[in-house]
């Protein structure tokens, strides 16, 4: 087995870093713009609209198109190949089970969320007023909006930038654990925020699990659009009073405060829903995996001395990886090789971690930005 190509992936870790740059950097910035701009936002629409300045071009322009950018021309990838890097290929149809996937995150998170809230009021933090009330009646541009803007736009950036390149390049040190757990902590960070740091980490793990098991960012981008989705329609039927929804909150508080068990029995009912949809999509993949495994098997020849398989035609160690027959091939015995990157190949990473954690403590001390 060859060894991994040292100068491609330490350019591939130069990459990331300049990529997590833009994102840690760039939210900054815009905060700042934002906190600064001169838009009225005593009324809905006027904080829809600053929404807007700051989502647009964070997410479009720091999560999206200098990361794009960064992979492709540094990273001397075309257009397919950075998608690829970014694992954005392989969809499925199983993947859509991300959808309900999606709306059981939701609940877990309105769980996990409250629970976090709670603990930090203990320790004295001062939770930051709610958002402007939204019009008597419902405005339909302004809910397609929000939708775009919370659901639709950060599912596909927010994923592009963490569970893209960075879970990719990651897997070349880290194994299954070390790469759920910073993508956790690295998502979880990059929000900022010490009011989303704790379920937003978790999320994060999640997603990053998805993404590494099934092979695609798409579950992972479908997850998130559906979590996001389900909040933006339950915070719309909580304030016009829908039939469906509308008494959500209500129904916890009351449940909580009457049957506290009840509220652990439906979150672990909920936990256990999410796992089965998560186990039916590896089953899934895992079938195809198989089947075209048998299909390559049916052309391929035996090596008895060595006990691996020769496939035949010309060696290529892509389509080996693609066909994810590394042991078939080169033998029971064998190992991936990991990449340790030097220092200087991850002292930017480390930097903006330290940043985005420093940025973190000053929302819970001071309540910047917020």
């Amino acid at each position: 087995m060859m060894a991994p190509l040292t100068p491609a992936l330490k350019r591939d870790y130069r990459a990331v870093s300049y990529a997590l740059t833009s994102a840690a950097v760039g939210l900054i910035i815009m905060r700042i713009l934002v906190y600064f701009l001169p838009i009225d936002t005593s009324t809905y629409g006027g904080e829809l609209s600053s929404n807007a300045f700051f989502t647009l071009i964070t997410q479009l322009v720091f999560f999206l198109a200098v990361p794009f950018c960064v992979y492709k021309f540094y990273g001397k990838r075309t257009v397919k190949e950075t998608l690829e890097f970014s694992s954005v290929h392989g969809f499925k149809k199983y993947h859509l089970l991300a959808i309900p996937l999606g709306f059981c995150a939701l609940v877990l998170t309105i769980g996990i969320s409250s629970s976090w809230a709670n603990f930090l009021r203990m320790t004295g933090y001062n939770m930051p007023s709610s958002s402007t009330d939204k019009p008597e009646t419902l405005n339909a541009g302004f809910l397609i909006a929000d939708i775009i803007l919370t659901a639709a736009i950060p599912a596909v950036c927010e994923e592009f930038v963490m569970r893209g390149g960075l879970l990719t390049t990651a897997k070349s040190t880290f194994g299954t654990v070390g790469c759920v757990v910073l993508c956790g902590v690295a998502f979880g960070l990059f929000h900022q925020n010490v009011k989303q740091v704790f379920y937003t980490a978790l999320f994060g793990a999640a997603a990053g699990f998805l993404t590494l098991k099934l092979k695609s960012i798409f579950p992972a981008m479908i997850m998130h659009f559906s979590n996001n989705f389900f909040s933006v329609l339950l915070d719309y039927a909580t304030d016009y009073n829908w039939a469906v929804g509308g008494n959500t909150y209500n129904f916890i508080n009351t449940v909580a405060a009457t049957r506290p068990w009840a509220l652990f029995l439906i979150f672990f009912s909920v936990l256990g829903i999410a796992v089965g949809l998560v186990l039916i999509m590896l089953y899934m993949r895992e079938k195809a995996v198989i089947k075209r495994k048998i299909e390559t098997l049916k052309d391929s020849a035996f090596d008895t001395t060595k006990k691996r398989v020769v496939l035949m035609g010309e060696f290529d160690e892509e389509r080996v990886r693609e066909l994810e027959m590394e042991r078939q091939v080169y033998g029971a015995d064998y190992q991936e090789e990991k990449y340790k990157p030097a220092p200087r190949d991850v002292m930017i990473i480390i930097a903006v971690g330290v940043v985005t954690l420093l940025t973190t403590v000053f929302t819970y001390v001071w309540g910047f930005f917020y």
